[in-house]
């Protein structure tokens, strides 16, 4: 509103203009009300966001009004014109974020938005009268042909199956909202959440009729129907939208093809005008305040380059060195700094939103800053070609220890004290790798120093001045290696291409070429089966000879001989263990003749045996 209330010398007549100023004030006065009552009643903080969503919308079709009044006179570029324009984008943005659009899981899919676009319905509901009358008509002339040819793509293509869903979540929405409305049953502040849905609604299901065309298009299928059914969707959405933004009479109809300029014209001057607006308002913002227009300034140079005519789809991801210090549309003094704080902002809206369409973009480019300070993996052409001092190294080595600064070549070159160059600092850090004071490059970290004390610098530095043309020899020695090698790596042989074979002379009387006879199968052949098959007969082994023996053995007699000695003495220990060898019988004692003739002569007891009957 500042930068419109600056220059309303272009419309300060226009009855549109008179509108905004009113529903401004209006809702300033309201609002503070209500965030007084915020404090201590929930329900009035709800209230207030219904207000604001409703009146930002309002706001946002009166600047759409103004905007085409002045492109109608030839005004387009002039700051009034630029400053309509602005207002309406900011007025829609805020009137998303008060519906709860764009709250932390932003409503960024079809899905997504069908189901908030159903809970509105819900609402709508309630507020329908008892006796629902009969149908109103549509909300919009471009709706029946908008709806039959979602339907038609929808059975071929999942993409506008999905928008399909989405416009019958849209549609259902839209009578209720309208029924509600014409009974004047509708709550006043729930309007803008309707509207606010539905622009959201039509602007994806354009976005996805446009994906659905260039997916098309690069496949060769320019002209296939499914591409045409794509392009209705697209140019009735598109022509929805310009409708109730107001640039387009309900009579009005646009030719077909109209909305298919590539890129669309006037998208990309909404883009330019954006980048150009932040970029005059990050000047006057506080460092804390700056971070989220530097994302959108981000977001809007990447769709400018992925829409220009080289196609650039990775703009902003690569790092760069020596990094520039205008970062995201700002030149600053302190780019580590800036960097710093741009880094924390692209992880946090990662974060909270991980499933956003650009949180991969997002989290690239928050890489690439930290890359940046973190250094290059390996020196640049500039740091080997410049020069580097003894006193330039030991100054570097004081500050990183006695300061605790970090190793990075951007944090070093910011100092004042040190007077480097980016280059510089790289090669001084290469220096103190090779001497143990830092260590090696860390991918998005800075490099660890790895000297605690300043007393342990004087025997690292040792003889500086002598060794540091050595030290800075091997550096561009091993940098030459490794590029010749890269060199001449073997390239992976490319097909050679085929050569054509001249055809044979044509013969007055070349018989007719015949296709080959194949083969055909024996059936009168006993065919194996389940039944039939029997045992797998097994090839006979051959038996080696004695020749063959003594050719394998030759030269390990010593180790066959002493592997047999191994398996006899195993195998009597063991024999030894499980066999063991039966006990010896006492012989008998030897008796003299005497001793038996006693023997014999003694009376011998006899046992009778008496039996009972």
């Amino acid at each position: 509103m500042t930068t419109a209330r600056s220059n309303q010398a272009y419309y300060f007549s226009h009855p549109d203009w008179q509108a905004i100023l009113d529903i401004h004030q209006q809702v300033v006065d309201v609002l503070a009300r209500l965030n007084e009552q915020a404090q201590t009643k929930p329900q009035a903080a709800i209230q207030a966001s219904k207000i604001t969503t409703l009146a930002a919308s309002l706001i946002a079709r009166h600047a759409a009004k103004i905007s085409a009044h002045l492109d109608k006179w030839g005004q387009r570029g002039t700051p009034g014109g630029q400053a309509m324009r602005a207002l309406t984008r900011d007025a829609e943005g805020h009137a998303a974020r008060a519906s709860g659009l764009d709250s932390v899981q932003a409503l960024d899919t079809p899905r997504l938005l069908a189901a908030h676009v159903l809970k509105l319905s819900r609402e709508l509901r309630r507020a329908e009268p008892n006796d629902p009358e009969q149908d109103l008509g549509l909300d919009d002339p471009d709706d029946p042909e908008l709806d039959s040819a979602l339907l038609a793509g929808a059975q071929a293509d999942p993409e506008l199956a999905e928008a399909s869903q989405l416009m019958s979540a849209l549609t259902e929405m839209g009578g209720r909202a309208r029924r509600a409305g014409h009974r004047l049953t509708l709550d006043v502040r729930l309007h803008g959440f309707v509207e606010t849905a539905q622009l959201r609604g039509f602007e994806m299901i354009s976005g996805i009729a446009q994906t659905v065309m260039g997916r098309y298009d690069k496949q060769g299928q320019g002209t296939s129907g499914l591409r045409n059914i794509a392009a209705m969707v697209f140019h009735h959405a598109e022509q929805r939208l310009e409708r109730m933004r107001g640039t387009l009479g309900a009579e009005e109809q646009r030719d077909f093809g109209h909305y298919e300029t590539d890129p669309p014209e006037r998208y990309m001057d909404a883009l330019y005008e954006e980048s150009r607006t932040i970029r005059a308002e990050l000047s006057d913002l506080r460092p804390q305040d700056r971070p989220e227009l530097q994302i959108r300034y981000l977001l809007a140079q990447k769709e400018i380059a992925a829409a220009g005519a080289d196609g650039v789809q990775d703009w902003g991801t690569q790092a760069t060195f020596p990094p520039s210090d205008i970062v995201a549309g700002m030149q600053t003094d302190s780019p580590v700094k800036t960097r710093l704080a741009l880094i924390k902002a692209l992880r946090r809206q990662v974060d909270n939103n991980p499933f956003h369409r650009d949180a991969h973009f997002l989290t690239k480019v928050a890489d690439r800053f930290a890359q940046e300070i973190a250094g290059p993996p390996e020196l640049t052409a500039q740091a080997l070609q410049t020069e580097l001092h003894a006193d330039q190294v030991r100054a570097v080595a004081a500050h990183l220890v006695e300061q605790g600064t970090v190793a990075s070549p951007l944090v070093l070159s910011e100092a004042a004290e040190l007077n480097l160059t980016h280059a510089q600092a790289e090669r001084a850090l290469a220096v103190l790798q090779t001497l143990n004071v830092v260590g090696p490059p860390n991918g998005l970290k800075p490099r660890e120093t790895l000297t605690v004390s300043r007393n342990d610098l004087p025997g690292q530095l040792v003889l500086l001045e002598q060794r540091l043309p050595n030290l800075l020899a091997m550096q561009t020695g091993a940098t030459t290696i490794a590029a010749s090698e890269a060199q001449a790596a073997p390239a992976q042989p490319e097909p050679a291409p085929a050569t054509e074979v001249p055809a044979p002379a044509p013969a007055e009387t070349a018989p007719a070429a015949t296709a080959p006879e194949l083969p055909r199968r024996d059936r009168t052949a006993e065919r194996r089966h389940p039944g039939n098959l029997g045992l797998r007969p097994t090839p006979a082994a051959e038996s080696p000879t004695d020749q063959d023996i003594a050719k394998l053995l030759e030269g390990q007699e010593s180790r066959v001989k002493e592997a047999a000695e191994k398996l006899i003495a195993g195998t009597e220990a063991r024999a030894v263990v499980y066999y063991p060898a039966p006990a010896e019988s006492v012989p008998a004692k030897a008796t003299t003749a005497d001793e038996a003739q006693d023997n014999a002569q003694q009376n011998h007891p006899v046992s009778v045996g008496v039996g009972v009957r």
